[in-house]
């Protein structure tokens, strides 16, 4: 099966509902092909219903997940769950706070939560944003065991995988790395707070990335996107 002429048939059709201009076309193709060479990565949570990614119907069942994935919302979201009122008791009599004080910073605190657990999609999406016209495909769909970004150069494929903070993985997903060539980088180092862009892998530098360019786009995305979720 020729793979890239059946992925761009699924996208013709596709098309129409996820306006899906070349360069992500290109992305979601470089995906499916490194599936089709390795498809023992490709990770669904389902298992009665496995996509083959050697046929349409299996190219078709990704190419929703990898769009729907793209176009969702990464807009924090405040946590459905209600705050246990044991931490605001124990705040007032530990720490001095007044009942008023406790609950403005319950408040701030599900904010905080929503805002922190949004920082590493946002960091994909800028690098996403950046890396794309490079060659490179985000893995997004969440469907590619353990890899975030790939990259197809010189026969080699590149596999990387992104973290926000040094401190943001267990020993059991590290150990999904073992025995593989995926790379990891993340972003800033938890006990010192020092960023890592002068520490990309060699593939990814001297593409301008930065703590100042992650911070311009997340600003941009979420002033564009903000009504999409805050609050929700």
């Amino acid at each position: 099966m020729d793979i890239e002429k059946v992925c761009n048939e699924v996208l013709d059709e596709l098309n129409p509902c996820y306006d899906i201009e070349q360069s992500l076309r290109n992305a979601f193709i470089t995906v499916i092909k490194y599936l089709n060479q390795f498809p023992e990565n490709l990770s669904v949570r389902s298992k009665n219903n496995i996509p083959d990614v050697k046929t349409k119907e299996g190219i078709e069942q990704l190419a929703v997940s990898y769009f729907n994935g793209f176009h969702s919302s990464t807009v924090p979201k405040l946590p459905q769950t209600v705050p246990d009122e044991m931490v605001s008791f124990i705040m007032e009599i530990v720490f001095n706070h007044s009942k008023q004080e406790t609950e403005e910073i319950k408040i701030t605190h599900l904010e905080s939560m929503a805002s922190e657990n949004a920082v590493g999609a946002l960091l994909e999406r800028y690098l996403d944003s950046v890396l794309r016209e490079k060659g490179w495909a985000w893995c997004c769909g969440n469907f590619v065991k353990a890899i975030d970004f790939i990259k197809f150069d010189n026969g080699v494929w590149f596999e990387l995988q992104i973290k926000n903070r040094s401190n943001t993985e267990n020993s059991s997903s590290s150990k999904i790395r073992e025995g593989t060539s995926i790379h990891k980088w993340y972003r800033t180092e938890a006990k010192t707070g020092e960023t890592m862009w002068n520490n990309v892998p060699e593939p990814m530098k001297g593409m301008n990335l930065s703590e100042e360019g992650f911070k311009k786009f997340v600003e941009q995305y979420l002033k564009k996107n903000i009504n999409l979720g805050k609050g929700n």
